[in-house]
């Protein structure tokens, strides 16, 4: 459950349990054990977690529970749901591993669960201490992975057939930052692109404040980075940047989405943090009109005990959702204009899904994340890359044959 990261700890312990003889199935019913990887971050993502554990509550005497949701609120879940056979904190996968094989784990591993792509997770934790965010309570401050294992890592990954490589944390330029003293983003994505079959290399979660110009050089003259960005800016006004502890000011902002123009960006943005005004409300609302952006996430404040900004008063939900419905509409529009401009021309997709057509994505749009590519033909394979004409639209896809 839960982001990207999640999802590489979920495909790490499917490999090591398979490389340990673990045999995994389709089918609850033909399981021994069931592992629930949470997700804690926000209220919303407990209460899934919660409906998630009631949904296979028929199958308590075999539920192992693991992850964030644990780390935040192992206590209520317990309390909740007292017949759950185990629970895990995050630092606990090797004794959930050893717990399922009953012996020592062998060896690292990993079963992919995404064709063309995959996700490269180079460090855990945060250390910005945002005023909204419960990620340092739940994983702890920023911890760079090592260097020498992820590039490791990555040739693994590309002997088993990706070819574009995401890079995340939380704060994915800030890496090695903690480990040597240095900011090592630049030279893991030059030894990353040296690797013999990458063709992509993306970078998801990088903050603004660790951006910098050696970063920003490296992905426009790099031919393996994608000329793409994700850079969660939260805000724009500046009294609201203040108190979400951003350690950033609309001026920078601006100054470093400067620099990035020839580059595909997305960005996140919450809506009614507790005192934000109609006026700054509208002041981020005509930032975002711009046209900076060629994607952008909406989300609504969400008021998370143990935050600094649990003790603000929060906005009324009718104002909250007010600003989030305006800024949605605003958010449909700039992506449906981007595509019109994309029509009739022709880009190279990386096909990564089937459902009833195939589905890919371009190098200015990450996989399951902002709009994709549909391609209706079969004359395709997932995990290759076609050159595709754009024939029209679809709300925020893009349609090819």
């Amino acid at each position: 459950m839960g982001c990207p990261k999640n999802l590489v700890d979920t495909e790490k312990i499917m490999g090591i349990l398979g490389k340990n003889g673990v045999t995994l199935v389709q089918h609850l019913k033909d399981s021994d054990i069931i592992v629930i990887n949470t997700c804690g971050f926000i209220k919303p993502a407990l209460k899934e977690t919660e409906t998630e554990i009631k949904r296979l509550l028929p199958h308590k005497e075999k539920i192992f529970v693991y992850g964030c949701a644990v780390n935040r609120a192992g206590e209520q879940l317990r309390k909740k749901f007292p017949d759950i056979k185990r629970w895990y904190h995050i630092d606990e996968r090797s004794r959930l591993i050893k717990d399922i094989i009953n012996k020592n784990p062998e060896t690292d591993a990993r079963v992919l669960s995404t064709i063309g792509y995959a996700y490269l997770k180079i460090a855990d934790g945060c250390s910005n201490h945002c005023s909204y965010c419960t990620i340092p309570s739940i994983k702890g401050e920023y911890k760079s992975a090592d260097f020498t294992s992820l590039i490791a890592e990555a040739r693994a990954l590309i002997k088993l057939g990706i070819k574009e490589i995401i890079l995340i944390a939380q704060d994915t330029a800030r890496y090695g930052l903690d480990l040597y003293d240095k900011k090592m983003i630049v030279p893991l994505i030059r030894q990353i692109s040296r690797i013999k079959g990458i063709e992509w290399i993306r970078l998801l979660y990088v903050h603004p404040c660790s951006l910098d110009d050696e970063l920003i050089s490296e992905i426009k003259h790099n031919p393996r980075v994608c000329k793409y960005l994700e850079i969660p800016l939260q805000h724009i006004n500046d009294r609201i940047l203040k108190l979400m502890n951003r350690n950033i000011t609309k001026k920078e902002i601006i100054m470093k989405l400067e620099k990035l123009k020839g580059i595909t960006l997305r960005t996140t943005v919450i809506v009614g943090f507790p005192t934000e005004t109609e006026e700054e409300f509208e002041e981020l609302y005509d930032f975002l009109s711009a046209g900076y952006f060629d994607w952008f996430g909406v989300f609504k404040y969400q008021r998370e005990k143990g935050t600094p900004a649990w003790s603000l008063k929060p906005l009324s939900p009718t104002t909250v959702n007010e600003r989030f419905l305006k800024m949605i509409k605003l958010q449909q529009r700039l992506i449906k204009n981007k595509n019109r401009a994309r029509l009739n021309k022709v880009f190279k997709v990386l096909v990564h899904r089937k459902n009833k057509y195939f589905i890919g994505h371009t190098e200015f749009s990450a996989p399951e994340i902002d709009g994709q590519v549909i391609i209706k033909t079969n004359n395709i394979v997932q995990g290759n890359f076609y050159m595709c004409k754009i024939r029209r639209t679809k709300g925020v896809d893009l349609c090819a044959w």
